[in-house]
């Protein structure tokens, strides 16, 4: 006889899509080269980035078996970051028509976090996954919100924003699984903000460095027209990006805290996924 254990189901699903991008145009973001490589640079980040996720997260499974539902939702966190790593890399290889070699760019991204995981402790590993889970978290809610209105190609639209939801859904599972292993005391929280503070600064780094090759290999490194327009843009997000991010530093901080979940089920009407059930399921009627 199943045991109540066994009939546990995750709190969000895992959806498999298979996006065609052969058609997309060259300044698929607000017909702009700046706003286009901006988001393609950071897109470079998520194959390897989100594997580095799963990897961190898989090496701690193992402690939270006396945690069922927790368990639970770590196997769809993996099956949705596996599936991510999965359709942004094949968008890069579609951008490949336009010699802007993206594929390189996730390249490197792999050979910087695979050394970070080789140095530190899976302890960190996972805080890194924590850390950069919220920086996300943060981001996909501006692109839910409005940034997707700028996507002139509706598969790439869809991309970001299938993306954006399911990273909302599952913001909250590396944190809880950080602190069901290191509880919520001083001791939590202090590593807890210092590999954020350096998680942070890496990702900013690394965006900022790849949006410039990008502009550099199409031609655009010198383009002032395009660089005042990617600074409006930036400068309007990043006052609502920076209390956000900040928001990380508080002592009873949850992701959580926050509730999207209006903003998630408009989106998911914009981009055609069912409505979810209370059970975590989405129901087979659109």
């Amino acid at each position: 006889m199943p045991s109540a254990t066994s009939k546990l189901s995750p709190s969000f699903p895992v959806r498999r899509m298979d996006y065609d991008f052969e058609d997309m145009p060259k300044y698929w973001c607000d017909n702009e080269p700046s706003l286009t490589h901006y988001f393609t640079g950071l897109s470079t980040l998520f194959p390897e980035g989100e594997s580095y996720f799963v990897r961190a997260v898989r090496a701690l499974r193992p402690r939270v078996k006396d945690h069922p539902q927790l368990d639970r939702d770590i196997g769809a966190f993996i099956g949705q970051e596996a599936m991510h790593s999965r359709e942004h890399h094949q968008f890069h290889v579609s951008a490949q028509q336009y010699n802007l070699d993206p594929e390189s760019l996730e390249r490197m991204t792999g050979i910087i976090l695979k050394g970070l995981e080789r140095v530190f402790p899976k302890k960190w590993n996972l805080l890194v996954t924590v850390g950069l889970e919220h920086y996300t978290a943060v981001l996909v809610a501006t692109m839910m919100r409005s940034t997707y209105q700028l996507m002139r190609d509706d598969t790439i639209r869809d991309l970001w924003l299938w993306h954006s939801i399911e990273e909302t859904e599952h913001k909250a599972v590396a944190f809880d699984l950080y602190e069901h292993l290191y509880g919520r005391g001083l001791d939590a929280y202090v590593p807890r903000v210092m590999i954020y503070t350096f998680s942070l600064a890496m990702i900013t780094l690394m965006s900022a460095l790849y949006h410039l090759v990008l502009m550099k290999r199409d031609g655009h490194l010198f383009n002032i027209k395009s660089w005042r327009r990617f600074a409006t843009f930036a400068g309007e997000h990043y006052r609502i990006f920076t209390p956000k991010f900040l928001a990380y530093f508080r002592f009873n901080f949850h992701p959580n805290d926050v509730d999207e979940s209006a903003l998630v089920a408009k989106t998911r009407a914009v981009i055609g996924l069912p409505p979810m059930s209370p059970e975590g399921r989405e129901s087979s009627a659109a």
